[in-house]
């Protein structure tokens, strides 16, 4: 199966900050639209002592900038240099309803949908495995320091 992306190139890194910290930039599109909302995951692969995952979360126009955030609350101003699996997730209200549907249900129903006792049903992934699941995702990036291209995600 073909998996439509450009994300197995180089990024871009253009700070050029030591350390080997790298600005990690794109946009992720869904359908050919920008994908609002979404989170995005690099994760060090392989996983190891020392390494953190640098996350982001897009914008109204499907853009993003990564950032590493270190145990403490340390959070670096762009993503270590190393090799990363990449997801990208977007979770919906369930059902077919809209976002201002789901809320106006969970408030008037005193915080569940379905009974007073009951939370709201969990929100579902809106992205197919093949780019939201870590353990399915054929997504990499290997991130220097050096300059390079912004990540494009391609979302059927």
């Amino acid at each position: 199966m073909r998996i439509p992306c450009l994300l197995m190139c180089g990024l871009a890194f253009g700070t050029g900050c030591a350390g080997g910290v790298g600005e990690v930039t794109g946009t992720v599109t869904q359908g050919g639209k920008p994908l609002p909302g979404a989170t995005i995951v690099l994760a060090p692969d392989p996983p190891g002592p020392g390494r953190h995952a640098a996350t982001a979360v897009t914008g109204a126009d499907g853009t993003f900038t990564a950032r590493t955030h270190k145990p403490g609350g340390e959070t670096l101003g762009g993503v270590e240099a190393g090799s990363y699996r990449v997801t990208v997730s977007k979770l919906i209200p369930p059902n077919g309803l809209s976002e201002a549907e789901y809320l106006k249900k969970i408030a008037e129903s005193g915080g569940g949908i379905y009974s007073p006792d009951a939370g709201p049903p969990s929100r579902v992934e809106s992205v197919p495995p093949e780019f939201s699941d870590s353990a399915k995702t054929r997504l990499r990036v290997e991130v220097t320091a050096s300059a390079g291209k912004p990540l494009r995600v391609e979302i059927p």
